[in-house]
């Protein structure tokens, strides 16, 4: 067998010649030894330097031939080279790296190092030696773990403040990002305000989800929740705010514009167990009109006696009412809200049209601390319930009665002769207003800041000149449709008054381009809004 295995080693190292790239009828063998196929080495990939073949009789070895990898760059790699013993006869033999013998190699090169082209490119998957599943020459390989955003090092507190910026919707979006996240946008001190807006958004749902999932500290009460703004959200029932007035006892500020299918028992529900509520606005919440105990029904009828003499008096602490556009709202109504929350101070009717005298009688006669009044376009007032709002004196602050078309200059000047803390007045569209009131109001109201006498006919620059000279502090005013008008009241107020910052000046004819830049001039913050083509 020995003597065989050096024959054939003899034959092949024979047909072996010098120079030449490949060894024919080689191309397709494999030694018994081989892990690699024809495909994995080829001439291309590497050259070779013949070595001396000694076959002595005792050890019959060849010598391994050194085997040089193609690098790029020029660069070489010191020859390797592997040995291999026959488990038959104990014979070893010298074997290359890649498992197979020196007459199986490709064409070698005598006596000269191997060098290799830049150009040449390693197989994919080789290293040079024959060794695959390594990382490429040119690549280098990555160790340990990816690193972290530098997100994750901010310390919670810092989170929570910069979170505590957003709004409802995406606070909750901010929950779904990671774990950490979903802990910190769920604490409870984020969730001190809840807006939620939408005429198509199931209010009821979220609100039970959301009221719920606040709750998760102290079972049943939501202590954290302050502010609620559902505007605009027409789907919204009383089941959503029973939930309310059940899980938030310590509401503060309550926002219900545009939900038409809230009712009285609900709303009286949550001012009653809400004791902290202090703001409430249900404008345009056509089926508000009173705050009635749940259990009784609404006293609307003139005839019958109003339900707030048989009932408890409550203590209510709300002292901001917005009932706009509440059009059931009339007089009964508002004795109701009167009795139950003598606290108000702030309470706007405007277009609440079935309001009269009576109920501003009834209003004042209750809650004496009223500063801010708005009963515009309410067509059943008259001058009484301008002398009725004059009780209020020096806490009256805000007042508007635009578009009443029954007040005159009767009920101005009583207002002007009580009220002299009073800083805005609106009568818009009182077209019996004439310059008596003006001058009035510039006598007993000199803190005025505040006036439009907009589409007021009979005004004039007799009653204007007034005003701005006995009024320093005037910083809006609206003259629109005021045809008697001229530049004299432009140039006194560019004198009196430097800080004017609004001017609505629509509509008025007789002011010329002059009064425009003068005032211009004077008063440079001021806006002016105007008609007339030749002050652009």
């Amino acid at each position: 067998m020995e003597t065989h295995q050096k024959a054939n080693l003899l034959d092949m190292f024979s047909k072996f010649k010098v120079g030449s790239k490949k060894s024919p009828g080689l191309d397709h063998r494999k030694t018994s030894n081989s892990s690699l196929s024809q495909s994995d080495l080829s001439a291309d990939d590497y050259t070779f330097t013949p070595t001396t073949l000694s076959c002595a009789a005792t050890n019959s070895s060849i010598e391994s031939l050194p085997i040089t990898p193609k690098v790029p760059n020029g660069h070489t790699k010191a020859p390797c080279t592997a040995s291999t013993t026959s488990h038959d006869s104990g014979t070893k033999s010298s074997m290359t790296s890649n498992g197979t013998s020196p007459a199986m190699s490709p064409a070698m090169t005598p006596d000269r190092s191997p060098v290799i082209s830049p150009a040449t490119v390693l197989p994919s998957g080789s290293n040079g030696y024959g060794v695959h599943n390594q990382t490429p020459v040119g690549k280098k390989r990555t160790k340990g773990r990816l690193k972290h955003s530098y997100f994750d090092r901010v310390a919670d507190d810092i989170i929570t403040k910069i979170l505590a910026y957003l709004p409802t919707k995406y606070l909750c979006r901010s929950s779904r990002v990671c774990r950490r996240w979903h802990r910190l946008a769920w604490q409870p001190s984020l969730w001190s305000s809840l807006k939620i807006t939408g005429k198509h958004t199931d209010v009821d749902s979220a609100l039970s989800v959301l009221i719920c999932r606040l709750c998760s500290e102290m079972p049943y009460v939501c202590l954290t929740l302050q502010r609620i703004v559902l505007n605009g959200c027409e789907r919204l029932t009383d089941k959503g705010l029973r939930l309310i007035s059940e899980r938030c006892p310590e509401l503060l500020h309550l926002e219900l514009k545009g939900c038409n299918n809230v009712s009285n028992e609900v709303v009286f529900g949550i001012v009653s167990k809400c004791a902290s509520l202090d703001y409430l606005d249900v404008t345009g919440c056509q089926h508000v009109n009173c705050m009635n105990f749940p259990m009784e029904s609404t006293t609307t009828s003139p005839t019958a006696p109003p339900f707030a003499e048989s009932a408890p008096r409550q203590t209510i602490t709300l002292r901001h009412l917005d009932m706009t556009d509440c059009i059931s709202l009339d007089d009964n109504g508002l004795r109701t809200i009167a009795m139950n929350c003598p606290a108000l101070v702030n309470i706007y009717l405007r277009r609440c049209i079935q309001i009269s005298d009576i109920g501003v009688q009834n209003l004042t006669n209750e809650c004496m601390m009223l500063k801010e009044v708005s009963i515009s376009d309410c067509h059943k007032v008259t001058d009484c319930a301008l002398r009725e709002l004059s009780r209020l004196e020096s806490h009256l602050r805000y007042l508007s009665v635009a578009k009443c078309e029954l007040i005159t200059d009767m009920g101005v000047h009583a207002i002007a002769k009580s009220c002299f803390k009073l800083r805005y007045l609106n009568v818009r569209g009182c077209v019996h207003v004439t310059d008596k009131s003006l001058e009035a109001l510039a006598r007993g109201c000199p803190r005025l800041r505040s006036l439009d006498v907009g589409k007021c006919p009979s005004v004039s620059d007799r009653g204007l000149v007034s005003v701005v000279t006995n009024c320093p502090s005037l910083r809006k005013l609206s003259i629109k449709g005021c045809n008697y008008v001229t530049d004299v009241t432009v140039r006194t107020l560019a004198q009196c008054c430097p800080q004017l910052q609004q001017l609505n000046v629509q509509e008025c004819e007789e002011l010329s381009r002059e009064a425009y830049r003068l005032l211009k001039r004077h008063c440079r913050q001021c806006i002016i809004e105007h008609t007339n083509p030749a002050f652009y």
